[in-house]
């Protein structure tokens, strides 16, 4: 192997740079690449029995971010605050639901103003990888008539009012369907 330093220049090989030259330019460009790291979301782990669930307070009030939680603690919290419920009804082999998840829910800024203004509770369906779904989603897919997936589902159970959304249109426009059916059930 030769060495790097030409010994009869006492300097680097011409041919040395022309080998790091690419080197340090895909190096850079793999770094230019990388994500920065952001603020980790509220958790939004899927239950077993459909529903998601995370830690923090399930009575927070009206105005204030709303965790994650299952129908029955959702309906308690909305009974207690007035405020509305958004069912997201997915599935995990669904590109458009991971799409939802990841463009609004996962999003730090987008997630939090769902939050603040709905109670958000996740309906996984599991038919495909189970061959059946806990009695419970079944129930609330089909008294809301799920026929695709995403479908969100916003409500009062004050006023019985409801509005309902199929499929994925991206980030922005989803959060602003959110916040405008909030509004509207109340």
């Amino acid at each position: 192997m030769s060495n790097p330093r030409d010994p009869e220049r006492g300097g680097v090989s011409p041919w040395f740079i022309l080998f790091l030259l690419p080197l340090a330019l895909l190096v850079g460009w793999a770094l230019g690449r990388m994500d920065a790291p952001k603020p980790k979301p509220a958790e939004s782990a899927a239950l077993e029995g459909g529903a998601a669930q995370v830690g923090g307070a399930p009575d927070a009030p009206a105005g204030q971010v709303s965790q994650w939680t299952t129908y029955d603690a959702a309906m308690d919290e909305s009974r207690r605050t007035g405020k509305p419920i958004m069912l997201d009804f997915n599935a995990e082999w669904c590109g458009p639901c991971q799409a939802l998840k990841r463009e609004v829910f996962d999003d730090f800024k987008r997630g939090e103003a769902v939050r603040s203004v709905v109670i958000p509770v996740s309906v996984t369906d599991r038919s495909r990888e189970e061959g059946r779904n806990p009695a419970q989603t079944d129930e609330l897919q089909a008294r809301y008539q799920i026929d695709a997936f995403p479908t969100l589902v916003v409500f009062s159970p004050a006023t019985g009012r409801v509005q309902q959304t199929k499929g994925f249109g991206g980030g922005d426009a989803s959060l602003r369907w959110i916040q405008a059916a909030a509004k509207s059930v109340q």
